[in-house]
């Protein structure tokens, strides 16, 4: 949205390349350490949020596919399956589906705990963040400053994004935003195979005590209710 609708403002290295890939999922302690804190200040920063087990619902089952034909270290490092009961995950069952994602949480709970210096692996991938002693599973840990406080302006949820009166609150404060016709709106390029709802996936007491401990930080800042 930003590149269509922004495109003197908008900046994006070559893919591949050293500029690009800091661009790319780059946390605030990321951001702060390039272009230093009064830069930074001057921004307007705003982030985007999930519930932290949609997130993570969504993660596995992008990766699952994503690790399915190609052997990436992330597919290791996450004990991420690729088949249930024989079956290619994508092809699976409702039940199966569900049933592998809480297999796969305790497994990566247990290796990455809470304590562990990888403990981020449990959450998302690192893209190099990961050298920041912020940095850890949580949403939260993107957004804060090297002192662990939120440093950005605004934080919006994912399930509100597409509603007209956030993206109204967002081109006005990016005006370059309302340069072209039509309503502003989100394109969706990282399409998972389908799922069942993330919420089914809180059915398991074991999956919520994980989520509930792994993330409580997430759920308290952004005002999601616990499992």
């Amino acid at each position: 949205m930003l590149a269509e609708r922004c495109p003197a403002e908008f900046v994006e290295g070559e893919r591949g390349s050293k500029e690009q890939y800091q661009k790319f999922h780059t946390t605030a302690h990321s951001w702060i350490e390039k272009y230093g804190q009064e830069v930074y200040d001057s921004a307007y920063t705003f982030a985007v949020v999930r519930h932290p087990l949609a997130r993570q619902v969504s993660n596995f089952f992008f990766l699952t596919d994503r690790c399915l034909n190609k052997s990436l270290a992330v597919c290791y490092e996450r004990k991420i399956p690729t088949h249930v009961e024989g079956v290619v995950i994508a092809e699976a069952t409702d039940e199966q589906k569900i049933s592998v994602f809480h297999e796969w949480l305790e497994k990566l709970y247990q290796e990455y705990p809470t304590n562990s210096p990888d403990h981020y692996k449990f959450g998302s991938y690192g893209h190099g963040n990961d050298k920041h002693g912020t940095f850890n599973a949580t949403q939260t840990s993107w957004l804060v400053d090297p002192q662990g406080e939120l440093a950005v302006k605004k934080v919006y949820k994912l399930e509100e994004l597409s509603d007209e009166r956030t993206m109204t609150e967002l081109a006005n404060a990016i005006p370059c935003l309302k340069n072209s016709e039509g309503n502003i709106s989100l394109r969706h390029d990282n399409i998972s195979p389908s799922y069942p709802h993330y919420m089914f996936f809180a059915e398991n007491a074991n999956t919520k005590r994980i989520m509930n401990e792994v993330y409580a930080v997430d759920f308290r800042n952004f005002g999601y209710e616990i499992l």
